[in-house]
């Protein structure tokens, strides 16, 4: 075997004895390690004695990328540390972040497989947008899935992905749980600037064995189209409905809106959704989104920004999250940046007090794509 190795692309050439036969594969790696500190005034949103916490945060996170031929790997490798100031309130963590993939390009589409498996705080963003309520634990995620699609035409393709997650928790109150899910699309290029599809989403959501919460099912279909009105603006609109097997009501309305535009030195995104998902406090529940972001190049190396997000679950739990922040970014070499943030928090649940929290955190990252 012979290497290559240059600005962080490596080509190996791996001769097969048996056949005399040269196969060669390129591979790109990039790093990225974001360290924070910041001081969060009510990490767990309490609605009365609230506890200011300090965090330190460090989440390398490391991508190598190989092709060949038809073929491409992806490996992900990644890990979120936190010190606290106040461990009986937030946690110190060591949370890994495993990412595994494989890709085949054919003739007429592609087929591949994926695995994950990640650890995180279950005062998260990407858990709480499940509706989860609960003081600093450990949400367990381990996933494997797979993927095919096939040109049935010149304009018209076929895609199906089918995932299997396997979640868990150290906290008693929330429920492990098993999810089988498979999104059949169909996509239709009417022009350059519109694509039309269709999709069938199924969903299986399993307790674990002992659990009071019932099994159930979710089917939602929905229609939409991707568009460009410009190479500057581009949006997406879909909507349908869902049926949850265990629900006592009927199909509800799903959909989402989505507009984003890059400008010279503006940026802006908007989006709405409506979905259903599996949740930690049983079941599937629904989750109204909005959130919407601006920001401006004061400079070649610095930028400024605001961003404000709400959202609205109802489940075992119902309650609602906002928050809003302002941030400046400021270029310090190709590969750093610094970043000082304000956000403000607040939250909702019905019979409770609002709860609020105000963040303020300083980020320096380091970044290499051909590290």
């Amino acid at each position: 075997m012979s290497l290559l190795r240059k600005t962080g692309i490596a080509t190996a050439i791996l001769i097969l004895p048996c056949s005399g036969v040269a196969y060669a594969a390129t591979w790109q790696n990039s790093i990225v390690v974001p360290s924070t500190v910041e001081y969060d005034s009510n990490p767990v949103l309490a609605t009365s004695n609230a506890k200011g916490v300090t965090r330190t945060i460090i989440a390398p996170d490391y991508t190598l990328v190989g092709t060949s031929d038809r073929d491409q790997w992806n490996f992900g490798l990644g890990v979120n540390l936190v010190r606290s100031s106040d461990t009986s309130i937030v946690s110190d963590r060591e949370d890994p972040d495993l990412k595994l993939g494989w890709q085949r390009a054919t003739e007429t589409g592609g087929f591949g497989l994926k695995a994950q498996y990640v650890e995180s705080s279950t005062l998260s963003t990407e858990v709480q947008e499940t509706g989860v309520i609960a003081p600093d634990g450990t949400q367990k995620l381990a996933l494997v899935g797979g993927n095919w699609s096939t040109a049935l035409s010149e304009r018209t393709t076929l895609v199906n992905e089918t995932d299997y997650t396997h979640v868990t928790y150290d906290i008693n109150t929330l429920t492990n749980y098993n999810e089988l899910s498979n999104l059949l699309s169909l996509n239709y290029t009417w022009s350059e600037r519109v694509e039309l599809f269709t999709r069938f989403e199924a969903k299986r959501y399993e307790p674990e064995q002992g659990s009071t919460v019932a099994s159930s099912n979710s089917y939602t279909p929905i229609v939409g189209l991707n568009f460009d009105i410009s190479e500057r603006l581009k949006g997406s609109i879909y909507a349908g409905v869902n049926q949850v097997s265990d629900s006592n009501s009927g199909p509800t309305g799903q959909g989402g809106l989505s507009l984003h535009y890059t400008g010279e030195r503006v940026e802006t995104a908007i989006d709405a959704s409506r979905s259903t998902v599996a949740s930690g406090n049983g079941g599937f529940i629904q989750a109204d989104n909005l959130s919407g972001l601006w920001s401006y190049a004061l400079a070649d190396t610095s930028r400024i920004g605001f961003d404000t997000s709400w959202q609205k679950t109802k489940g075992l739990s119902p309650n609602t999250l906002r928050d809003a922040g302002a941030w400046f970014s400021q270029e310090l070499s190709p590969f750093w940046l610094a970043r000082l943030s304000y956000t403000y928090k607040e939250r909702q649940q019905d019979g409770l007090p609002d709860a609020t929290a105000n963040v303020v955190g300083l980020t320096l990252t380091y970044s290499h794509p051909d590290f």
